[in-house]
């Protein structure tokens, strides 16, 4: 599904742009019931992390509409020491997984710390 044809032009501009970042490495486009428009992944990672992020992100705006029953999420980052995901997942409309590479500092002159939350 590496293609882009039959993308409504919306589609067409969301890939467009998001191409253009160096550090995008994948990109994954899904209507409103989930079935994949477009992925620049591999379908295997595709069919793996999709559901599982979607799922993620509505089990995150069913903690917002909890929390402020007027309140409503849009998207989703999650970042882990090397790579950022960020989900778009309104409740109508297309839905973008887009995943990057964090650029790592050439130089470090410290060690990362690591917080404790024991207490």
């Amino acid at each position: 599904m590496d293609n882009t044809t039959g993308l409504l032009p919306t589609e067409e501009a969301i890939l467009k742009r998001l191409s253009a970042y160096p550090s995008v490495e994948g990109i994954i486009l899904t209507n409103e019931e989930g079935q994949l428009d477009f992925t620049s992944l591999d379908n295997n990672v595709t069919f793996m992390i999709t559901p599982k992020l979607l799922a993620f992100a509505e089990m995150a705006r069913s903690a917002i509409r909890d929390l402020c029953p007027t309140d409503n999420l849009i998207s989703l980052r999650l970042r882990t020491r090397q790579k950022e995901i960020m989900v778009v997942a309104p409740k109508d409309g297309i839905r973008v997984i887009a995943i990057q590479k964090i650029a790592t500092p050439t130089q470090t002159t410290q060690p990362e710390k690591e917080f404790n939350d024991s207490f």
